[in-house]
Formats: C-alpha cells, sequence, structure tokens
C-alpha cells in the first residue's frame, strides 16, 4: 500500500504539487492524469524517492519510501533514455538483470523479447533503434524483473497500437496477481476497474 499524506513541492519559486493525499491498496491500478506541466511526472519522481517534498509523506506499507525500499519494491520506467547507446541490445538486457538481481534462462528471455517484437536483432546497438522499439525495449523490464509495484511514466507513448495491447495485457496479468501499477498517461485504459487523480 502506498499512501501519500499533504504532500506539497516546489521547484525553485515555483509549487509544483499542493497537498496531495492518495492511498493507492495493492492490486489498484491508479492512473495518474493531468494536463501537462501539472506535476505527473514529479508526483511519480516522490513516490519513487528521486525527489524530496517541501511538506507531507510518502509511505509503503507505513514505513517512509527511501531509495532502499524503492529499490526492492518499485519497478520505474521514466521518459527518458535508460540505456547505454554504444552497447548492444544483448548487453544492455543482461546489465539491467544483473542490477536488479534476476537470472532468466536465455529461452524466457527469448520468448519475452518475441511478445513485444516480431524479431529483433540483439546484436544491434542501442542507438540504432527506433523511438518506438526504444520505448518497446523499456517495457521489456516489465516480463523480466518482478518488482511489487510498476510505476510507470507515459509508458504509452510512441507504441503502435498492438503494442500498447500487449502492455495492458501485462498490466491486467500483473493486477491478476496483486501487483500494484501507478500510471502517469493521457490515454484512458481499456481494462476494467482502474482508479484515476486527477491533477489540476
Amino acid at each position: 500500500m502506498i499512501e501519500i499524506k499533504n504532500l506539497s513541492f516546489a521547484r525553485g519559486n515555483s509549487l509544483i504539487l499542493r497537498n496531495i493525499s492518495l492511498l493507492i491498496n495493492s492490486g489498484d491500478i491508479m492512473v495518474i492524469k493531468g494536463p501537462n506541466g501539472k506535476g505527473k511526472t514529479t508526483l511519480l519522481s516522490n513516490i519513487v524517492s528521486f525527489l524530496e517534498p517541501i511538506e507531507g509523506t510518502v509511505e509503503y506499507d507505513g514505513q517512509k519510501i527511501d531509495n532502499e525500499i524503492a529499490s526492492r519494491k518499485f519497478l520505474y520506467i521514466g521518459e527518458n533514455n535508460f540505456a547505454f547507446d554504444n552497447l548492444s541490445l544483448k548487453q544492455n538486457i543482461d546489465y539491467w538483470l544483473s542490477i536488479n538481481n534476476v537470472t532468466f534462462s536465455k529461452e524466457i528471455t527469448k520468448n519475452s523479447i518475441q511478445f513485444l517484437f516480431d524479431e529483433l536483432n540483439l546484436d544491434k546497438k542501442y542507438y540504432q533503434l527506433s523511438f518506438g522499439q526504444k520505448k518497446k525495449l523499456q517495457l521489456l523490464l516489465l516480463m523480466l524483473v518482478t518488482k511489487e509495484t510498476w510505476i510507470l511514466d507515459d509508458p504509452f507513448n510512441g507504441l503502435d497500437v498492438e503494442s500498447i495491447a500487449k502492455i495492458l495485457t501485462l498490466i491486467s496479468k500483473k493486477r491478476e496477481n496483486n501487483g500494484t501499477i501507478v500510471i502517469a498517461t493521457h490515454q484512458d485504459l481499456t481494462i476494467p476497474d482502474y482508479k484515476t487523480f486527477f491533477l489540476r
């Protein structure tokens, strides 16, 4: 359970978030919506302890979220590139798995890749991918890294309809296993019973 209590955040003299309170239970899909510039990414960054609020707290199961808790409990996928441009895709994937203490057989990794990509040359360098391919490669982490909570910042941006449907399938399966998903997106999800929090 994630509980945000009276959170406010400022950048310089600009107050980005004011008195945000929100309860996200295990098994929830919580969609954070709001116009550009209203603080969706900032709120996610406060949840995963990348940023510190000027007031209020963010707790996970009653404990203040710090870097250690965030590392163990959260898989965060943000807007920025997260891979090494000059490494091959295989090298990048091996690196992601190693820092998350995950070991998979080559067959499981191959099947996961094929779920998102019809065909992908793992010897390609990351910089050689299209924007959409880079986004799908980010989302490969959802299949390969097991964390209790997913924090996803605009995960559908740059993806085609088929890829979005696959991601929604992963999100639905995550909830079936009592996982928690927090998503910042403009898109209405085509899955039932998700909750919405509006930043105005």
